[in-house]
């Protein structure tokens, strides 16, 4: 369930991305997160717990993006499982799901 809300802002970001993936950190290696286009880095805290976790993450390649800040903060992190051009990314999801 996603819900919206008028809580500060997070890193100036609301929505935050990070809070999302906080809140599927204790699903461990069950989670298969994925980073698109965007701009800064909202999204590479949260994705750092989700891999200390044991989960999976997909980010987007630079050729593909829009703006390469949220994946490249997270490729630049070294949390990357996978760094994809954005047409191959729904396969790699369906891929990892299966293992």
């Amino acid at each position: 369930v996603i819900s919206l809300n008028q809580s500060p802002p997070l890193a100036a970001h609301r929505p935050a991305v990070d809070i999302m993936f906080d809140s599927v950190v204790k699903y461990g290696a069950d989670v298969v997160s994925v980073i698109l286009t965007g701009m800064g880095c909202d999204g590479a805290a949260g994705m750092k717990k989700i891999k200390q976790a044991g989960g999976y993450i997909i980010a987007e390649a630079e050729e593909t993006c829009v703006v390469y800040g949220m994946p490249k903060a997270v490729v630049d992190a070294g949390i990357a499982d996978e760094i994809l051009p954005v047409q191959q990314v729904a396969d790699a999801i369906v891929n990892a799901v299966g293992k």
